[in-house]
C-alpha cells in the first residue's frame, strides 16, 4: 500500500492550476486524490493524466475521510463559500488569493478555522522568492537602520482578450475588483510585510483603457502611512504593453534596498551591489514569482507537524483590507483608517 501523510484535492483547474499540481505531485508526503472542476471534459482528462478521481461538484469530496487538505483555485466569488464548506467538513484549506472578496467574509473564515481547529493557508507565494526573503532578513536585522519609506510599481498587461476568456473577471460581484484585488494584492502584501502595520491609506482607482469591457479598475495609486512613521507610495496599472517585473524601493536610515528584474540590490552611500537573484524555473510566469512549490511544501510540512502555517488567513485578511481600504478611500476621497 502506498504511504503518504496528506491526501489532497484540488478544486478549480484554471489558470493557476499548473503551479499547484506541479508542487503537489512532486511532494513525497502528499498524494493527489481528487480534481474538481465544473467542466467535466477538462477535469476528466486531467484526472486520467494524473491518475486520480474527479468530480464536477465540490460537495462530492467533502466527506471523503482520505482527503486532508483542499486547494481552492476557483474564481474569487466562490472562495468564501467553498472554504467554509471545506472547514465545516474538517479539512485544511490552501486558498488562492484573495481569501474572499470582502473583509467580513475573511474574518468569518478566520473564526471558523479556529472553531474547527483547521488551518487556512493563503497563497502569497512571492514571500518565498529569495530576493524578498533576503530583503526581509536585512530589514529585520536593522543593518540599514529602520525603514523610513518605500515605493512600489506594477505595470502589467490585461487586455480585452484576457477579460473575455472568463465571464467572472472584470465584475465587482464576481471578481471583487480589478487590478488591486487580482494582480496588485501581492505587492501590497509585501509592502505591509516590509513596513509593518499600516495606520491609514489614501488612494484612487480609475478605469483608463477598458471602460467598455470591465466594471472594475485597471489603474490605481495610493499613499500609505505606516504606524512607525514610514511613508509608502504605490502605483499599479494593467494598461501596459508587457508584464514587467514588479519594482520596489525600500529606503532605510543607512541605505536602500532595490527589488527589480528578479533580484535584490543594496545601495549603501554611493555603492550599489546585487545581493541575490531569484531562480528562474521553466514553466512559471516570471512576473508571478516561482514560490508556489516552496509555499506548498512548507504548508504541508507544517500540517504534518501539526504546527501553524506561516502565511495564514490572518495575513490574507490584512492584505485584503489594504485593497478594500484603497477602494473605500477612492470613493470617499479621504483616508481609510486600518482596523487590522
Amino acid at each position: 500500500m502506498e504511504e503518504y501523510k496528506l491526501g489532497v484535492a484540488i478544486v478549480g483547474c484554471g489558470t493557476i492550476f499548473e503551479n499547484h499540481i506541479k508542487a503537489v505531485i512532486e511532494n513525497d508526503e502528499a498524494k493527489l486524490l481528487y480534481l474538481v472542476d465544473i467542466v467535466e471534459e477538462k477535469v476528466k482528462k486531467l484526472a486520467s493524466q494524473y491518475n486520480c478521481y474527479y468530480s464536477t461538484n465540490i460537495d462530492d469530496i467533502l466527506y471523503d475521510d482520505s482527503i486532508d487538505v483542499v486547494h481552492i483555485l476557483t474564481p474569487h466569488y466562490l472562495h468564501y463559500e467553498m472554504a467554509k464548506k471545506v472547514l465545516l467538513a474538517s479539512k485544511h484549506v490552501v486558498l488562492e488569493k484573495p481569501a474572499a472578496i470582502n473583509v467580513e467574509d475573511v474574518q468569518d473564515l478566520k473564526q471558523l478555522s479556529l472553531k474547527m481547529n483547521k488551518q487556512i493557508a493563503v497563497v502569497f507565494q512571492n514571500r518565498y522568492n529569495p530576493s524578498l526573503v533576503e530583503a526581509k532578513s536585512i530589514i529585520e536585522s536593522k543593518r540599514l537602520g529602520s525603514v523610513i519609506g518605500m515605493r512600489a510599481f506594477i505595470t502589467w498587461k490585461r487586455d480585452e482578450e484576457y477579460y473575455n476568456q472568463d465571464v467572472w473577471r472584470g465584475k465587482w460581484k464576481t471578481e471583487g475588483g480589478g487590478l488591486l484585488i487580482n494582480q496588485a494584492i501581492h505587492t501590497l502584501d509585501l509592502m505591509r510585510w516590509f513596513g509593518g502595520r499600516i495606520d491609514k491609506i489614501k488612494g484612487h482607482v480609475d478605469t483608463r483603457l477598458l471602460g467598455d469591457v470591465i466594471e472594475v479598475e485597471d489603474t490605481a495609486e495610493a499613499t500609505i502611512k505606516f504606524e512607525n512613521g514610514a511613508i509608502g507610495l504605490f502605483y499599479g496599472s494593467n494598461n501596459y504593453v508587457d508584464n514587467s517585473p514588479v519594482e520596489m524601493e525600500i529606503v532605510c536610515e543607512k541605505g536602500k534596498l532595490l527589488l527589480r528584474d528578479g533580484a535584490l540590490w543594496l545601495q549603501d552611500d554611493e555603492n550599489i551591489q546585487k545581493v541575490v537573484s531569484d531562480d528562474k524555473i521553466n514553466g512559471y510566469k516570471s512576473y508571478w514569482g516561482n514560490g508556489h512549490k516552496i509555499f506548498i511544501d512548507k504548508v504541508y510540512k507544517k500540517l504534518i507537524e501539526d504546527k501553524p502555517v506561516e502565511i495564514d488567513i490572518d495575513i490574507g485578511l490584512k492584505a485584503l483590507e489594504i485593497v478594500q481600504g484603497i477602494y473605500i478611500s477612492s470613493e470617499q476621497n479621504d483616508y481609510y483608517k486600518m482596523k487590522y
